[in-house]
């Protein structure tokens, strides 16, 4: 006799409440026909698997081992069938997604791992990069939607405000402006720890210190977010990052924001993509993101 998946089923249920009755209520099925699949799910295994007790029905040695391959094979099939359900409401596939380094590094790469879990079935791919260069694959239909820090260039891209974030002038714990006011005078005697040529946060950064009237004389270009905010914390010098990119450290004390008098304003970040194809799937991971579909 075949062992059948209504028979680990029943076999799961039963370890789960220790009693036939119970499982048999948990299943709707009359409790000999529970009692039936234990005996013929034994006997296609020639094994003993659960004994009687003043306490309930306890698990064999031989049933433990059969509990935790029900387990498997009963999640397994519970995953297949997700997956055609998906599919079938158009939940499944290939989702491509673009983001600036700010959205890509410190937003999206937390809310995927999620939305995978909800939607396994789901191929999904992270392109991070500079906003107008994945503006520009979402122009090429080469990703499906993309997060950047600025308006779509294209008109005939949509656009969504996503959220806000602001750039924040950033030192070590010990750098001696950690501590104090800065002065445009301390700023530009600083070192500065920059993004690499051309980068959106780097032009922001440079209009930025240009305002408080900074001139900066000895800089250094880093091209990642991580290893600047690693060489800022040495104390090798100060830098401009975005707030979504630093509010860990700032929360654990492994960064400060240095004050310099000046009201830094926020900058949105937006969501692309073009409206004539937007699919189920990529509502659901609006959705997961916040973001209402717009009518």
């Amino acid at each position: 006799m075949r062992i059948t998946l209504k028979q680990l089923a029943v076999f799961k249920a039963i370890c789960d409440n220790r009693q036939l009755s119970k499982a048999a209520r948990q299943l709707h099925l009359s409790v000999p026909a529970v009692s039936m699949n234990l005996k013929e799910l034994e006997s296609s295994l020639e094994a003993k698997l659960l004994e009687r007790t003043p306490h309930g029905l306890v698990l064999t040695d031989a049933g433990n081992l059969a509990l935790q391959q029900a387990n498997t094979i009963l999640k397994q099939t519970q995953h297949l069938e997700q997956m055609f359900k998906e599919q079938a409401k158009g939940l499944g596939g290939n989702l491509s997604i673009g983001a600036n380094k700010t959205s890509g590094n410190y937003v999206l790469s937390r809310k995927l791992p999620r939305f995978k879990a909800l939607y396994p079935s789901v191929s999904t791919r992270l392109k991070i990069d500079s906003s107008a260069l994945v503006e520009e694959m979402v122009h090429r239909n080469e990703l499906d939607m993309a997060f950047i820090g600025q308006k779509p260039k294209d008109k005939n891209i949509h656009y969504q405000r996503w959220r806000n974030d602001r750039l924040c002038v950033v030192a070590a714990p010990g750098h001696k402006l950690a501590h104090r006011p800065a002065t445009p005078a301390d700023l530009t005697a600083a070192t500065w720890i920059l993004d690499e040529e051309d980068s959106a946060t780097r032009i922001e950064s440079l209009n930025l210190l240009k305002e408080l009237g900074v001139t900066v004389q000895d800089e250094i270009i880093m091209n990642t977010m991580g290893a600047i905010k690693r060489a800022v914390g040495t104390g090798l010098g100060l830098s401009i990052l975005p707030m979504l990119a630093v509010d860990a450290e700032l929360e654990r004390g492994d960064l400060k924001e240095v004050q310099t008098g000046a009201t830094i304003p926020d900058r949105d970040i937006y969501v692309i993509y073009k409206e004539a194809q937007l699919t189920p799937l990529m509502e659901r991971f609006l959705d997961c993101c916040g973001l209402p579909v717009s009518e």
